[in-house]
């Protein structure tokens, strides 16, 4: 054969050794980069197997000995998974000091969560900016937070008298607020103040409280925690003028049907 063929047969076979392998090998170290944070999101799911039944806050000294490049590259996967994050309304984030929200740990969910790791389901979602992702939702997550204490510190501890309406709190319960969080939970505060998350006895109930707390993680209670309480009042007193005019102008009407002579009533029927 040829040297020019041989020539073209080899540069062929090497071109085509040559793109392969090397796109072989470029997929196989993305994919080692891959593994590598899945397992350490995987690691850091592990610790709150540390903790069954107890609180994610009580987990939060072991979690933070992850280092700061750790926690930087799977803190976003893990808060979408539904991992509690929270951060504390006095405070920035800060990636060295995590927190979390004092919710139970179930061991059941972790594992659920470790499964979608494992199945890539949050690739996607390693080393997104986590000071971003984070900062942009400070507000609202404070927001958040200084109702979760209120429905704790306040709620929590307080009890209704069913027979005359009323509902007794600790005293000094205020104190326990900075004046920004006591502003931001005014219009939420008597929303909540309800005879709903009692029992027949007046006592809290557990179950309505818990449910309670899911909901204003889940943003349900956005609209009164960002709603000011001046604009909150305005509205409460205008449908109150509201109702009191369609009261007396039903009242009126009613009134004067009554007083119209018999004949004139079939007339106007």
């Amino acid at each position: 054969m040829d040297n020019w063929v041989l020539t073209i047969i080899s540069g062929t076979i090497g071109a085509i050794i040559g793109t392969y392998g090397g796109a072989f090998f470029l997929h196989y170290w993305q994919n080692r980069k891959t593994r590598r944070i899945r397992s350490i999101a995987i690691k850091a799911l592990k610790i709150f197997l540390d903790y069954p039944k107890k609180s994610y806050t009580e987990a939060e000294n072991q979690f933070n000995t992850l280092t700061s490049s750790e926690k930087r590259a799977v803190m976003v996967a893990l808060h979408k998974l539904g991992v509690p994050m929270g951060i504390a309304t006095n405070e920035v984030f800060d990636i060295k000091n995590i927190h979390f929200l004092d919710r139970a740990i179930d061991k059941d969910e972790i594992k659920g969560m470790i499964a979608q790791v494992k199945q890539g389901s949050c690739d996607n979602l390693f080393y997104t900016d986590v000071e971003s992702y984070f900062t942009a939702n400070f507000r609202i997550l404070a927001k958040r937070n200084a109702a979760r204490k209120y429905v704790n510190e306040v709620l929590l501890k307080s009890t209704v008298n069913l027979q005359q309406m009323q509902m007794t709190t600790q005293q000094n319960w205020v104190e326990k607020f900075s004046f920004g969080e006591y502003k931001i939970i005014q219009a939420f505060r008597e929303q909540v103040n309800d005879n709903y998350f009692f029992d027949a006895n007046g006592y809290p109930n557990k179950e309505k409280i818990d449910s309670l707390l899911n909901d204003i993680d889940l943003g349900l209670w956005d609209e009164y925690l960002c709603w000011s309480f001046e604009a909150y009042q305005n509205v409460k007193a205008q449908n109150f003028m509201t109702q009191m005019i369609t009261a007396k102008l039903t009242e009126a009407n009613n009134s004067v049907s009554e007083s119209l002579p018999s004949d004139k009533k079939e007339a106007e029927k």
